[in-house]
């Protein structure tokens, strides 16, 4: 209830405010786990992610922001779990898996941390990582534009990426993970 009403209130505030325009919704499993796997150009595109999809979603947040007050509470009511950056944490990566297993929605920003210049970074593997071993697919993810009320913002979301297929057919987590880059490159091109 408390996601919920959270979620209303954002998403108001993100059309008033911002211009956002959202293609491809449909796009998403309507059930099931799937990673949602974005670019990331600010810190107002989790929420962004979070207003623009019909399911309820968990997602990382840096532990230092579950020691402050007010943000910690918020986002640990809105599904965040923490994560150690710059380590390999894995009891985030653990309840990642978990998260994913109940059959929820995740979303990680595979780039590791914001990228405001508007060309992708090399992805980090966590993501194919956690879609392979938990049978998720993954929602190849653009946020384009600038979160400005003239100007606008526009998220787009590709088409699922079967990752137990991909492992069927060979693919390694590199592979997977380079194909992740290339469906997010076209997005940002595209549309």
């Amino acid at each position: 209830m408390f996601y919920n009403a959270t979620k209303a209130m954002v998403k108001r505030f993100y059309h008033t405010r911002f211009k956002v325009r959202v293609i491809g919704e449909d796009r998403i499993p309507p059930e099931g786990p799937v990673v949602i796997c974005s670019n990331h150009v600010s810190e107002l595109d989790p929420p962004l992610v979070a207003i623009s999809v019909k399911r309820e979603m968990s997602f990382f947040a840096k532990s230092e922001l579950f020691r402050i007050p007010v943000i910690g509470f918020l986002i640990s009511h809105l599904n965040a779990f923490p994560v150690e950056r710059g380590k390999g944490d894995r009891a985030a990566l653990k309840k990642s898996i978990e998260v994913l297993k109940e059959g929820n929605l995740l979303l990680i920003f595979p780039e590791g941390s914001r990228n405001k210049s508007g060309t992708l970074k090399d992805l980090q593997q966590g993501a194919s990582f956690m879609a392979v071993k938990s049978g998720a697919k993954i929602v190849p993810t653009a946020i384009k534009g600038t979160y400005d009320r003239k100007k606008g913002v526009t998220i787009v979301f590709g088409k699922p990426i079967d990752t137990a297929a991909l492992v069927a057919e060979g693919k390694n987590r590199k592979e997977i993970t380079e194909r992740i880059r290339e469906d997010i490159n076209n997005l940002l091109i595209s549309a």
